[in-house]
């Protein structure tokens, strides 16, 4: 099977790198270690299982790993990064993109994703003894149907936090439209613009809105009485496949 992964780093955890701390290089190898469970023939639950068995480095990271084979996308999903799938369907006037299978977030609380941790003896013994501790067992499963010329879409809560669902979908389409007419053709086979270009114009919107919009995290933010306004500053990461 086809498979894609993301993994975010809890850049937080940066405080610790004198103790051996490194988020990024632990996300990495989460993402490694799930290719080669995938290789071996691993489902998704079973491929964040074993990226997590086989950590090396210390660090903390939400993990998604997607994989797609005869018409069925699978997925397991923990924390706040995401995956949505477009979808290409005729309505009375015409082609339109729709939204037809989505990811929820895993929350403990209010910006409190589920992740996976692995930590130095000398960490560990800070953490508070209540403090939640999440494994790969703890992903959410997904198994959807998916046609030729579905996108599919991953993305960490950069993305997600600074852009609502209505403006990804208006963005692609966008960028999968001729002219100001939609092609009929788009609901047989997709598009032809290549993932990479509609990765990237994604990654540019929510760039912008991070930096100067209102945006789904400001706005759970005051829902959660925090007052915060404006956009969400924090790594972006998008992959598009079809």
């Amino acid at each position: 099977p086809g498979a894609l992964g993301v993994a975010d780093g809890v850049g937080g955890m940066s405080q610790f790198k004198d103790d051996g701390v490194d988020p990024s290089a632990y996300a990495q190898e989460l993402m490694h270690s799930s290719r080669r469970a995938f290789e071996d023939g691993a489902c998704c639950a079973d491929a964040l299982v074993r990226a997590e068995q086989e950590a090396t480095y210390y660090g903390a990271s939400t993990a998604l790993v997607v994989t797609a084979q005869d018409g069925k996308l699978s997925a397991a999903n923990l924390g706040d990064s995401g995956f949505m799938v477009l979808r290409w369907g005729r309505e009375a006037y015409g082609p339109r993109l729709k939204v037809v299978a989505r990811s929820s977030e895993q929350q403990h609380g209010w910006n409190f994703p589920y992740q996976l941790t692995r930590l130095p003896p000398a960490v560990e013994e800070m953490v508070p003894k209540d403090t939640p501790r999440d494994s790969a067992a703890d992903a959410d499963l997904y198994v959807t149907d998916v046609l030729p010329g579905d996108l599919v879409l991953l993305y960490t809560d950069g993305y997600s936090d600074n852009v609502y669902e209505h403006e990804t979908v208006s963005i692609v389409s966008r960028l999968t439209t001729i002219g100001s007419f939609a092609c009929a053709a788009l609901v047989e086979s997709g598009p032809d613009i290549a993932p990479d270009a509609i990765a990237k114009e994604l990654v540019r919107h929510a760039l912008r809105n991070s930096e100067t919009s209102e945006g789904p995290f400001s706005e759970r933010s005051r829902a959660n009485g925090m007052g915060r306004t404006g956009g969400k500053e924090d790594d972006i990461t998008v992959v598009v496949a079809r």
